[in-house]
């Protein structure tokens, strides 16, 4: 079923709404997205320098605390000898005790004097003399100063320290040394500090880039693990790192690190484009929900305009189908554009077609009675037809041959013309060619033997097709207009050639001639010679341009004196096959 016009314009303009509509959307949401991941990106940067600010504040606190401690008086005294009574190891460990106690992020400190430690937990206690056989401590213990890697200490239990070593060096002689100096820092401060500076990132870490391994840290363990992993390896070169990388199993992000060398840490975080995504998740609905219902609102006011707008085509439409049936419509569109001027044409060219169906009515009814007055007509021929025949059979009794090859050559140009009156509009050249004859016969009668007529055709041309009565009207033009003037004799040709595939016809007289102004007054209108109208010449030229078209040629020369020349030059055919089209053709516009 076909779809209304207004259909197929909402149709396509909802097309283009919708497209434009998931476009503009997508748009929004991409920008949402970019946007959401700068500001993020920007957030954490600025969480990731605050974090780092943090930790280097931290560690060069560790530094500066562990030198007081090393240089306070009772420090130093308490290291000048090495037997120590009860007070004196409570007084210089209440002493540390009170300095580190408002650092919370270090949990103790212990003192070193040979094979003696003093733990400022427990003084008396073994127990951190035992920790410093482990690994972690034998790696720094004949530095003057550095940083261990992360440990465990069963107390409290589960507890991770990272632990500053200082050399305690004599003050009265500067290349001794007193002993050393611990400070042990919690690990899980750091956790907190990070974890407080991260935000809403994907994750955080902290690492123990000596051991390649994760401290502490929130996210996937996998990706913790193979970020510190990456950021061990590249910390040789840069303690630094901002870029996008991979952060999950297909999952694109970008990771931000920070490494500490002197101390063997480092921190980072990343945050992950599915988390990213989930920030904008609202904004998308809003810009899904947004466009949805301005979509919707625009289709249904352009459904509503173009209706409006439509709304004449379809009763032009309407009124059409009605003309069409028989019935008529009057339209009355008043929009004031092309749709009323479109109305307005088609009830003008209704109520011209009906003036031309009633005058084509008319028409018919004259043409009926036209053909069958000529059905009338034609009991006429039949009696001068009996008439000649009788005159001629007188004239034999009589042995008159003169008045019996007249007569006889009349009736033979009275069928001709009958046979064209019929419709046969075509005939053999030889059949024209008797025509012309029996012409001059009559003619020779009346002129005395003042024009002599040559035809000179070759007998292979005689079978070819030419249109009916086209010689005989050139050659009486040719004596009544140009030798019958004159007072001498004058002469008559008819030739043919073939030229390809074209047939060339000449009538040449000898007769007066004109000149240039006669010769175009003749070409123009059919008059030549004044007061004399040129019998067939404009009957001849329709005929040759309805049966040929453009395929033909009718050329007049003259001089004044001289004699004037016909040239007709038609398609050789030696079949009906164009003049039989042209025949159809015109039986059918008979038929109509």
């Amino acid at each position: 079923m076909k779809r209304s016009i207004w259909k197929k314009i909402v149709a396509a303009a909802a097309m283009v709404i919708v497209a434009m509509t998931l476009i503009g959307m997508g748009i929004s949401c991409s920008y949402a997205y970019i946007s959401q991941y700068r500001q993020q990106r920007h957030r954490d940067e600025a969480a990731m320098a605050l974090c780092v600010n943090q930790c280097q504040t931290l560690l060069n606190d560790v530094r500066m605390l562990a030198h007081s401690i090393a240089g306070n008086e009772l420090v130093q005294q308490f290291y000048s000898h090495d037997a120590h009574e009860y007070f004196e190891i409570i007084g210089v460990m209440q002493e540390i005790k009170e300095t580190i106690h408002l650092r919370v992020h270090i949990k103790n400190a212990v003192l070193i004097q040979k094979d003696q430690v003093y733990w400022s937990y427990s003084p008396f206690e073994s127990y951190f003399k035992e920790r410093l056989s482990e690994e972690w401590y034998q790696e720094i213990k004949d530095k003057t100063e550095a940083f261990s890697r992360v440990h465990s200490c069963g107390y409290p239990e589960n507890s991770q320290y990272l632990t500053y070593l200082l050399s305690i060096p004599d003050e009265t002689d500067a290349g001794k040394e007193l002993g050393k100096l611990l400070l042990n820092i919690n690990v899980q401060y750091f956790s907190d500090m990070i974890g407080e500076t991260a935000g809403l990132s994907s994750g955080y870490f902290l690492s123990d880039l000596r051991e390649e391994t994760v401290i502490l840290g929130q996210g996937d363990e996998e990706t913790n693990l193979r970020l510190t992993k990456e950021m061990a390896s590249s910390v040789q070169n840069e303690t630094k790192y901002q870029g996008d990388m991979e952060i999950g199993s297909g999952d694109k992000g970008y990771c931000l690190w920070s490494a500490f060398p002197d101390a063997g840490i480092g921190v980072g975080m990343y945050t992950s484009s599915r988390l990213l995504f989930q920030y904008s998740e609202q904004m998308r609905y809003f810009f899904i929900v947004y466009s949805a219902a301005t979509a919707a609102s625009i289709l249904l006011l352009i459904f509503l305009l173009i209706r409006r707008f439509l709304q004449p085509i379809s009763q032009i439409s309407a009124a059409m189908l009605d003309y069409s049936g028989g019935k008529r419509n009057v339209l009355d569109v008043k929009t004031g554009d092309e749709l009323e001027m479109l109305s307005c044409q088609f009830n003008e060219m209704a109520e011209r077609i009906e003036e031309f169906i009633k005058r084509r009515i008319q028409d018919e009814r004259i043409n009926k009675k036209l053909k069958f007055d000529m059905l009338m007509s034609k009991i006429h021929p039949h009696f001068l037809y009996n008439t000649l025949n009788s005159v001629i059979y007188l004239a034999r009794r009589d042995h008159n041959q003169d008045i019996e090859k007249m007569v006889q050559s009349l009736i033979l140009i009275l069928q001709d013309g009958m046979a064209a009156y019929s419709g046969e509009i075509c005939a053999m050249l030889k059949e024209e060619l008797e025509v012309v004859s029996a012409y001059c016969v009559i003619q020779n009668y009346r002129y005395k033997d003042k024009v002599s007529v040559n035809i000179e055709v070759p007998d292979s041309l005689k079978t070819a097709y030419v249109p009916k009565n086209i010689l005989q009207p050139l050659v009486e033009n040719a004596i009544y207009h140009g030798i019958a003037p004159m007072e001498e004799n004058g002469t008559v040709e008819i030739l043919a050639e073939r030229r390809e595939e074209m047939l060339d016809l000449w009538v040449i007289d000898t007769g007066i001639g004109m000149d240039e102004n006669e010769l175009k007054g003749l070409e123009q209108n059919g008059t030549g010679h004044p007061g004399v109208h040129s019998i067939g010449i404009k009957s001849i030229r329709e005929r040759l341009e309805y049966l040929y078209q453009e395929h033909y040629s009718f050329e007049i020369y003259s001089e004044k004196g001289k004699g004037t020349t016909v040239l007709i030059s038609i398609p050789y055919q030696e079949e009906l096959a164009l003049l039989r089209e042209a025949e159809e053709s015109e039986g059918e516009n008979h038929e109509k």
